[in-house]
């Protein structure tokens, strides 16, 4: 089961800086507050390190899995989170 197109957050964690940014997507019911740039993983709210604690054990060479309710894995540093609400 996926998440709705207006809870899913594109998060990308630089492998050098260790900065991360989150991008959403969709316009409705989507917590914009969350959508910017950490300087560190610890920044991010809990529920999206959660879900990234989750999603880094899963491959990253396409084609990747969707984990129900939490997201899938895109490649090495880019994942899509999905926000259950």
């Amino acid at each position: 089961m996926s998440a709705p197109d207006d809870n899913i957050y594109r998060v990308t964690v630089d492998l050098n800086t260790k900065a991360v940014d989150i991008i959403c997507f969709g316009l409705e019911g989507v917590d914009t507050s969350v959508c910017r740039r950490y300087m560190d993983i610890n920044e991010t709210p809990q529920w999206i390190r959660e879900k990234l604690a989750v999603l880094t054990m899963m491959d990253d060479k396409p084609p990747t899995e969707e984990v129900d309710g939490v997201g899938r894995r895109i490649d090495t540093n880019t994942f899509w989170v999905f926000r259950n609400e």
